[in-house]
This record gives C-alpha cells, sequence and structure tokens, in this order.
C-alpha cells in the first residue's frame, strides 16, 4: 500500500467534506490512525450493502455466514482470518464465542458459532501465485433469502472495464471516483479512516471489536494444534456490531 498516496486521497476527503485532523500509519501491515486500528472490510460497499439486507428485512433469520478469503504465498493468515471474523460478527450481529479448525499448509478452514447462534464458515487460503490479486466472497443463509457479494456460481470477481493489449489483459473495475488511481485495499483504508475522522466510526468500538477479532483468529490456529474446539468467554462492554452510518456523498 502507498501510504504517501492514501494520505493524500485522506486529505482531499477531509477539505472537501470536513472532518477532524489525522493520518493513516501502517504497523504490521495493517492500517492505524493514531492508535485505533482501522476496519476497512466494513466500509466496502459490497459489505454495507449485506449488513442493510440483514436489518432492513430482505433477510429474514440469517443462520448461516459463509465466506472465503484468498491471496497470493507468503500473505498472512491469521490477519487474513481475524478479517473475515470481524465481518462475520457485523454481518451477524453478534460476537464469535467458539472456533474449530483443521489447517494444512498455506490453508485453513475454520468452523464458528455466534452468540446468537448463527453458524460461520470460514475458508483462507494464501497459495495463490505471487502478483495475483487477492479476492473473497460473502455468502448469508437465512430462513427467508440468501444474499452474496459475488454473481451466483462464480469465485472471482467481475472488473467494469478490460483493456487487451501486446502483453496481455489489463483489468480496471472503478469503485470509488473520489479516490480514482488508488487500490481496491487503499480505497477503503481511506474511507474507514475518513469515517473515524468524521465520527461515524467509534474508535473504542473499532479497537475493541478488532481486539475480539484478533482474538478468536488466534484460537482458531491454537484449535488446529489442539486438535479441539476453543470457546470465548464474552465480557460485557460496547456493543461492537453496530451499522457505520455511511457519509451521504460518497
Amino acid at each position: 500500500m502507498n501510504l504517501k498516496k492514501m494520505n493524500r486521497g485522506l486529505d482531499f476527503l477531509r477539505g472537501k467534506y470536513g472532518a477532524a485532523k489525522g493520518e493513516i500509519s501502517i504497523k504490521d501491515g495493517h492500517c492505524f490512525v493514531g492508535s485505533t486500528p482501522l476496519l476497512p472490510g466494513r466500509m466496502e460497499r459490497k459489505i454495507v450493502e449485506l449488513k442493510k439486507m440483514t436489518e432492513n428485512g430482505t433477510l429474514e433469520g440469517v443462520s448461516t455466514l459463509r465466506f472465503a478469503s484468498f491471496a497470493p504465498k507468503g500473505a498472512d493468515m491469521e490477519a487474513m482470518l481475524a478479517k473475515e471474523l470481524d465481518l462475520a460478527a457485523y454481518l451477524g450481529a453478534s460476537d464469535v464465542v467458539r472456533v474449530m479448525s483443521a489447517a494444512n499448509g498455506g490453508a485453513i478452514n475454520v468452523l464458528a458459532k455466534l452468540a446468537n447462534d448463527v453458524n460461520v464458515s470460514v475458508e483462507i487460503g494464501a497459495g495463490l501465485p505471487k502478483g495475483e490479486a487477492p479476492y473473497d466472497r460473502h455468502e448469508i443463509i437465512a430462513k427467508r433469502g440468501v444474499a452474496c457479494d459475488q454473481t451466483v456460481d462464480t469465485h472471482t470477481p467481475h472488473a467494469s472495464i478490460r483493456c487487451y493489449g501486446a502483453e496481455g489483459a489489463v483489468e480496471y473495475t472503478d469503485v470509488d471516483t473520489e479516490l480514482f488511481g488508488l487500490s481496491y485495499d487503499e480505497i477503503w483504508n481511506v474511507r474507514a479512516a475518513f469515517a473515524l475522522l468524521q465520527g461515524r466510526a467509534d474508535a473504542k468500538t473499532w479497537k475493541a471489536a478488532w481486539a475480539k477479532a484478533s482474538k478468536a483468529a488466534a484460537l482458531a490456529f491454537a484449535a488446529d494444534k489442539a486438535k479441539a474446539a476453543k470457546s470465548i468467554v464474552l465480557k460485557k462492554g460496547i456493543d461492537t456490531n453496530q451499522s457505520i452510518k455511511v457519509a451521504e456523498v460518497r
């Protein structure tokens, strides 16, 4: 990720719409504003739409979440899993209380249970060729309705523009016209930082949410080594799974 370009994009949004001062930093591959970890997955438009469906009655009685995330070799699988478990808690509107898993080299399959009894399955793989774009898939199964952030029966995202030349095909997917030129991951980290600086996202909530997700991911890998499920005792505290108010102008 290009930190200079990201902070330039953040300054542009702050100047255009107004927000508190702040800048993005990167530590151990994760983006922060000050000491607050960013949760860019919660800002992705596809996740925003899925969250709406769980709250506006489109999906009734969510029972199962089926997620998958794949990245090139060498990617941090624990961080990848933490992101997916955070999204599971966010879309399922409840915290993870139990995890079990089976890992093999650059892959791990995880089964989890949320406190509201929603079932979660997550596939994590870090075996794509170097330079290949990572991709993910999130499916929600309910008593009434099914939703997915990928086209039915596909595993890779579609590109909105494809250019074919002498060196092969080049794909472009425009997801944010105000942050044109930034990569997919860079865009959502900037949007997450902007939401935090505007007060639409709460620093205490995000710190607590990321701590929960990181703990659940670590326990999932521990469960594989122990060949036994791991339980998480929930403590009373703030609700870390509330919807984030979307900016009126995007």
